[in-house]
């Protein structure tokens, strides 16, 4: 059975009603989102730590706890990095963005889930704008295959596609009516996919997302 969802134009009261929740709840939301990504992460390294403490703990339990602090850095490290280019300002305002280093931080990224990336898009510099977008859609597909399986990114930054292929596949609504710009009782989780409709419809330009049998695909297109 298939689920297909297409962002639907904004009217100008719709971009109003968004314009209120950009300045009273949307930073708020975001905010949110990336301290739930690092609380795991940062309280390993924390339990890790307190163990190391102990000098009556045997060695074995020290050398799980090296363990514990080293996976929770190296988790915490590339949310950071991934969060400042999908969520920040990397760059400035109107800048541009380094295909590189996207690619770069959604493998870290990626190393730290259990999907595996396929990056099949040029490098370059590119449209903050459309980078963001990518960006959040990639790491949404990863959510998509939450036992695992590829992601492969193909197409052009200005129209792409993010298909998501395993062997449990999962499209979550909310997240859908995120990406059609509902704003209903948004949940911090979903805020990204928030974002990519405005940077989308902004752009005069448009979303859809699919669910087969075999794959979730994301694809986005913006105007020339």
């Amino acid at each position: 059975m298939s689920h297909a969802q297409e962002a639907a134009p904004v009217s100008s009261t719709d971009q109003a009603d968004e314009s209120e929740l950009d300045a009273v709840a949307l930073s708020a939301l975001i905010s949110s989102r990336v301290c739930h990504d690092l609380i795991n992460p940062v309280g390993a390294i924390g339990s890790g730590l307190e163990v190391l403490d102990d000098p009556a703990m045997e060695e074995t339990m020290r050398d799980a706890a090296l363990t514990l602090i080293r996976s929770g850095a190296k988790k915490a490290l590339a949310l950071l990095s991934y969060a400042r280019l999908a969520y920040g300002s990397a760059g400035g305002f109107g800048a541009q963005i380094s295909m590189e280093d996207a690619q770069k931080a959604l493998t870290e990224l990626y190393d730290t889930t259990k999907a595996d990336l396929d990056w099949q898009i040029g490098g370059g510099l590119a449209a903050k704008e459309n980078v963001k977008a990518l960006m959040v859609l990639a790491y949404a597909a990863a959510d998509c295959i939450p036992r695992g399986g590829t992601v492969s990114i193909t197409g052009d930054i200005s129209d792409f596609e993010i298909t998501a292929s395993g062997k449990k596949l999962l499209l979550q609504d909310d997240l859908v009516r995120a990406l059609n710009g509902d704003a209903t009782e948004l949940a911090p989780k979903f805020t990204p996919a928030l974002l990519v409709h405005k940077l989308v419809t902004g752009a005069k330009g448009k979303i859809a997302v699919e669910k087969s049998e075999e794959k979730v695909t994301f694809k986005a297109a913006f105007s020339a």
